[in-house]
């Protein structure tokens, strides 16, 4: 494809792209997929190579209406051998996603 005919593609495309509803086993494999995408993005060799693979996995989310939440990544070291453990929690601090939360729910 020349870049004059990439161009009218993008003059025709719809102003919002279409979002497609998944069976729940289909959104699992998906999300799994999506999962990997976003791990392979730290192993890429160049930032921008990992910022693509980020974009692609946003923008397939965002196209088949599944949510996404930022995680904060804590290394916990051993005090007794030293080994160290990385643990992801959402963002929120709470395991279960905003969404899921109602405000007078208190979790210990």
């Amino acid at each position: 494809m020349n870049d004059e005919n990439s161009h009218d593609d993008l003059e025709n495309r719809p102003q919002e792209d279409p979002v497609y509803l998944l069976d729940p086993e289909t959104e699992e494999l998906v999300m799994t997929a999506l999962n990997c995408m976003v791990t392979l993005a730290d192993a890429q060799v160049t930032k921008a190579d990992g910022d693509a693979l980020i974009i692609i996995a946003d923008t397939l989310a965002s196209r088949f209406a599944i949510d996404k939440f930022e995680v904060v990544e804590t290394v916990h070291t051993d005090s007794d051998t030293g080994d160290e453990e990385i643990i992801y929690t959402p963002l929120s601090g709470s395991i279960l996603p905003d969404d899921e939360l109602d405000d007078d729910e208190t979790f210990h």
